[in-house]
């Protein structure tokens, strides 16, 4: 299963960004990014990136803040993410930056004609009246080899063109005011999110840290399992 985004999350202690790390993400990644901006101001929001990297022909970027990187893939080749995602791990290692834990983290869509049908005739009890439900949105987490989160969103997406409608004073309409029966459906999809992450083991272990065997393991589980996850929870109900 192909994903159309990517992302990665590593979380830390609180550090200094300085602006040296400019230099230094630029030298490792200097073929991913092409864009490059440090912002000097001082904040007390943590989560406010001190650093940010664009590509202007892929739109990925990242961001970098006292207390975490991100580094999201849009135009997505899975083995470079992977490969960047461990050159992170070691920019921020080599730089005596310890990672806490991690989130990877992928999104996928399946067209379906009938995805809102096809997502629920394995997920939800009969108990409920699924001839009656328009919309359907679904969150699964579980515990996995009792180091993991996996965690699973599922959703039917409808793609829709609205029409410009005008009034008899001819202003047009705004789109809240447009009923449905107007648009024309384009396609309908199942809207898929997978996370794999050590968070558990950072909850429940003791001066617990991602180390790179676990990142690796992270990786391989999302290459390997994630399209079989999926398939089995939409169309085994099984988790």
């Amino acid at each position: 299963m192909n994903s159309n985004f990517l992302s990665v999350t590593f979380w830390f202690n609180i550090i200094e960004v300085e602006e040296k790390f400019i230099e230094i993400f630029r030298s490792n990644l200097k073929d991913e990014f092409s864009e490059f901006k440090f912002f000097e101001e001082n904040s007390h929001d943590y989560y406010k990136p001190k650093l940010t990297a664009f590509n202007t022909k892929t739109h990925n970027n990242l961001t970098f803040s006292p207390i975490n990187l991100q580094y999201n893939m849009e135009t997505v080749n899975i083995d470079k993410f992977y490969d960047n995602v461990l050159k992170l791990y070691d920019i921020l290692s080599d730089n005596g930056i310890k990672v806490m834990h991690s989130a990877i983290y992928a999104h996928n869509e399946i067209l379906k004609d009938d995805a809102l049908n096809e997502i629920a005739q394995k997920t939800i009890t009969s108990s409920l009246k699924t001839k009656d439900l328009v919309d359907l949105n679904l969150k699964f987490g579980k515990n996995y080899d009792d180091a993991f989160y996996k965690i699973i969103s599922i959703m039917n997406k409808k793609q829709l063109e609205i029409p410009r409608v005008f009034d008899e004073f001819h202003r047009e309409v705004p789109v809240p005011l447009i009923p449905w029966n107007k648009s024309i459906e384009k396609s309908e999809v199942i809207d898929i999110s997978y996370e794999i992450n050590d968070k558990l083991s950072f909850d429940t272990a003791s001066n617990y840290y991602t180390e790179s065997a676990y990142l690796n393991k992270m990786l391989y589980i999302l290459k390997n399992d994630m399209a079989d996850d999926i398939n089995k929870l939409i169309y085994e109900g099984k988790f």
